[in-house]
Formats: C-alpha cells, sequence, structure tokens
C-alpha cells in the first residue's frame, strides 16, 4: 500500500501493475479490498489504483469529534488522477461512485481531459432528487436524518441498524456476519459525516451536463427507490450514458453479483477503447 498525505490526515491505496490506469472507489464502510474480485479478471494491461477512504480500511481513523472538511475523500480521488501519466476510467459504488461523479465534473471544468470514462454503481448523488424526485427526496433524508440523530446520541449500533438496514433490509442486516456488522457500527460516524456531506453539497443537474465522456450507470432491479431514481436522473442528464439493470441485485451488487459486474466493467472498458479507436 502507497500513502496519500492530506494534511493530518494519510490515505492509503493500492498501486498495482501497469497499462491503463484504472481507479476503483468503495462504497460507505468498505475499503479497497472491496475490488478484489475485479483486480483479478482485470488482470494484466491495466494500472489499478484502489484507495482506502478516509475512516476506512488502513487509512486515518476518521475523527468522532470535530469538522474534517466536507471534501477530503473527494481530494483523495482527485490526487489518484493525478498520479497517473494518461487519462483515468474512474469505477465507483454508490458513496465511491458520487465522488468519482464529482471529480469528473470538476476535471471537466478545468479541461484537462485526465477522465477516460466513469462506470458507476447507483451513485449517492441524493442532492439531485432534491428537486426532480421529492418523494425519493424524503425518504433518504429521513435514513440519513435518523443515522446522524443516533449518532450524535452516541448510539451507534442503532445508526448503524438505521443505515444498513435500508441498504440491506433490516433481516439481511441482522443476518450478516458479525465481523461486518461490528466494523459498520464502528465506522458509522464516518457514514454520519458523509451524509451530511451528500445533503450539503449544492450541486445541480446543470453542473453535471458537461460530463461527455463515456457513462455506465448500473442498477440493482431490488435497489431501494432513491438509489434507482438517482440513475434515472443521470440518464436524462449524462449526454450518451448507458444504463445496465442487474434484475436480481439489490445495491450491494459488488458484494452479491461480482460475475455480473465483472462481465458489465469489462464491457463498458472494451466499448470504451473501441469508442476511442474509431475517434483516432
Amino acid at each position: 500500500m502507497k500513502t496519500l498525505q492530506l494534511g493530518q490526515m494519510q490515505a492509503q491505496y493500492r498501486d498495482k501493475g501497469s497499462g491503463t490506469p484504472v481507479l476503483l472507489v468503495h462504497c460507505s464502510s468498505g475499503s479497497h479490498r472491496q475490488w478484489a474480485f475485479l483486480e483479478a479478471e482485470l488482470g494484466g494491461g491495466y494500472r489499478i489504483l484502489a484507495p482506502d477512504l478516509l475512516g476506512y480500511g488502513t487509512s486515518t481513523p476518521w475523527p468522532e469529534t470535530g469538522n474534517a472538511p466536507a471534501d477530503r475523500d473527494l481530494d483523495v480521488v482527485m490526487a489518484l488522477i493525478e498520479t497517473a501519466d494518461r487519462p483515468v476510467h474512474l469505477i465507483g459504488h454508490s458513496y465511491g461512485g458520487a465522488l468519482c461523479l464529482d471529480a469528473a465534473r470538476l476535471h471537466v471544468e478545468r479541461g484537462t481531459g485526465a477522465v477516460a470514462s466513469l462506470f458507476l454503481i447507483e451513485p449517492v448523488a441524493f442532492q439531485l432528487l432534491k428537486d426532480s424526485r421529492p418523494k425519493d427526496w424524503q425518504t433518504i433524508s429521513g435514513v440519513a436524518r435518523n443515522c446522524i440523530d443516533r449518532v450524535g446520541e452516541g448510539k451507534p449500533k442503532q445508526a448503524a441498524n438505521a443505515y444498513m438496514g435500508f441498504w440491506l433490509g433490516p433481516l439481511k442486516w441482522r443476518l450478516s456476519p458479525k465481523r461486518f456488522r461490528e466494523e459498520v457500527i464502528r465506522t458509522v460516524h464516518k457514514v454520519a459525516h458523509e451524509f451530511r456531506g451528500v445533503f450539503e453539497l449544492e450541486t445541480t443537474a446543470d453542473d453535471y451536463r458537461a460530463v461527455d465522456c463515456p457513462v455506465t450507470l448500473v442498477r440493482g432491479g431490488r435497489s431501494p427507490r432513491p438509489a434507482a431514481a438517482v440513475v434515472d436522473v443521470l440518464t436524462e442528464i449524462l449526454p450518451g450514458a448507458q444504463v445496465k439493470d442487474i434484475p436480481s441485485a439489490g445495491h450491494m451488487s459488488p458484494f452479491t453479483h461480482k460475475k455480473d459486474v465483472t462481465a458489465l466493467v469489462l464491457g463498458h472498458l472494451a466499448r470504451t477503447a473501441s469508442r476511442n479507436r474509431s475517434a483516432t
């Protein structure tokens, strides 16, 4: 693992292989290990960059008190893009997908051409629902407020129940492996911070319209409605975005449907490479 220094915090990241760079950004409560299955399938010809976002894995633990910068994880993604010597394919899931989307937007604004493509699995850009999907906005706002309030009350277990009960369903969450449940409870104060950060974003649909790189959006057929609704909104505003459904999957498809996700990623990378060859 290598280290990124961000002020007083350190982000650890995996840097493996050479060739076309692919940046893999995990979901809340995850780590770079989430993508081990995909690393194996990509094989040679790719340089894999896979961070542990702050508060997770081997990176600096997130402070339980005080106010760390809301965009610090975005700084991690932007810094890793800068380490590459050519345009980077960004692959992100959930919170990681939202970070990839924002990084692509910023690079378009700066005119760098540093982002080759986006592969986003239900990115949680929930701020896009506020005006266009008010019912879905109300639903996810309630989940976020419950999580944030329980963390504020010093009740991490109840906060984790609110958070993961929404994504997995209460029964699946209760039946999850003990080690996984303990890790979510341990880091749920960071999840609450992420909820606050997403809900404080002022970016609108218009801010993303200029993102013109190849985009694949992945949606689970059994995902909670607010997550699917974000994909619907992004489909409307991102030119040429392709939507790929995994009918039997929920929000956690990189964990439950690894073969499906792998096939979609490989197809996305192949289409992007073909498009680039046609353009030259």
